[in-house]
């Protein structure tokens, strides 16, 4: 049993490991976010304006917090594991380490998931009905790639479902049935959330929705599984 002066000096440590790798893996990537930016233009296929005379630098740090957030995300979960680990029975230890590379790897899919498909969708949807009302449009370029990088994330996020049902249906905290009970529930709140990460139109929230749904019901399915 670890006193609370040896609690306080672990979580100091775990935390400078974390803002260490985060801060090397940002420094890192702003080092490579005028490639990153250039990429992102040619690949989204919009033709981004810089509005103000910072927001070129604004955006360029962003995506390089962003990138080093993905790179250092991988030593962020694992200090914190390390760290919860005097306060979890072995069992749960155990479970959490065995599925944190899983974890980690959802959340790449779900995000990359967004990116090809819910962000360019969108954006593809919000040029087309530009021209079609004969407007002329002018993308910011801050605001059109933040908008990408959070849907991006908010959807590396809602992929961890399938993880959080088996861990939490491990512990016996949930069951198949219950799952199936308030399906509606969470179809509403997934819903909600969607509203306030997506932009107010119904193509990005159906984007945003659908998949998510489906990963409800494939964790109803694995939740199944383990009971069987």
């Amino acid at each position: 049993m670890q006193t609370l002066e040896k609690h306080i000096q672990e979580l100091r440590a775990r935390v400078l490991w974390i803002l260490a790798f985060f801060g090397g893996s940002t420094a890192l990537s702003f080092y490579y976010s005028k490639n990153i930016l250039s990429f992102l233009q040619t690949d989204l296929n919009v033709a981004l304006h810089a509005l103000t005379a910072y927001e070129t630098f604004y955006t360029q740090l962003m995506i390089a917090m962003v990138v080093g957030f993905f790179l250092s995300l991988p030593v962020v979960l694992y200090q914190l594991l390390k760290f919860s680990e005097p306060g979890l029975k072995p069992r749960e230890y155990k479970l959490l380490r065995n599925y944190l590379p899983f974890s980690v790897l959802l959340f790449g899919i779900g995000a990359v998931f967004s990116y090809q498909y819910v962000v360019k969708t969108s954006l593809s949807f919000f040029q087309a009905s530009t021209v079609a009302t004969d407007v002329t449009s002018v993308w910011g370029l801050k605001s059109t790639l933040g908008f990408a990088m959070k849907l991006s994330g908010f959807t590396g996020v809602v992929f961890q479902l399938p993880i959080i049902a088996v861990i939490l249906a491990k512990t016996g905290l949930i069951n198949k049935n219950m799952m199936v009970k308030y399906r509606s529930y969470f179809i509403i709140g997934i819903l909600l959330c969607a509203a306030l990460a997506t932009p107010p139109d119904i193509l990005t929230q159906i984007l945003v929705t659908v998949p998510v749904i489906g990963l409800y019901q494939l964790s109803i399915f694995l939740v199944g599984t383990l009971e069987k």
